[in-house]
């Protein structure tokens, strides 16, 4: 499985750390990426204590979102299954505008973006931010 550029972001500069009383922006508005069938992105990032991520996308095949600890994304990236989560959307259908509003507790988390119903490398979905993706107080 592939971890896309934000994820991989998040390797090269040793991950983002947020507990600070304003939000912290993860994703920029206007930011697009393409997600192949069968690949997911991951966003990690920790949080000091309980923390509210939000922010306005959308996709153009259909995905599934998901909050995981490191171990479990570490499982999807070995095995290619979904083997645990905190929190999943379940399906988000194409062209859906999804209004995330999600609370996080304290600790280390990705936010895994799966396009998982499209298992073909051609079937590729387009992530787009409306809104600036963030992580902050409750």
């Amino acid at each position: 499985m592939a971890i896309g550029l934000v994820g991989a972001a998040y390797v090269l500069s040793g991950g983002f750390h947020f507990g600070a009383a304003s939000s912290t922006v993860l994703v920029h508005k206007g930011t697009y990426y393409s997600l192949p069938g069968g690949q997911f992105n991951a966003l990690a990032f920790s949080v000091s204590k309980a923390s509210v991520l939000n922010g306005t996308f959308t996709n153009t095949y259909g995905i599934n979102l998901y909050t995981m600890t490191p171990s479990e994304l570490v499982s999807l990236a070995k095995t290619g299954v979904v083997g645990g989560f905190a929190w999943s959307s379940g399906r988000i259908a194409n062209l859906t505008v999804t209004n995330l509003n999600l609370d996080v507790a304290a600790g280390q988390w990705d936010l895994v973006f799966l396009n998982a119903d499209n298992p073909s490398p051609l079937n590729t979905t387009i992530v787009g931010f409306y809104t600036d993706l963030t992580v902050g107080p409750t």
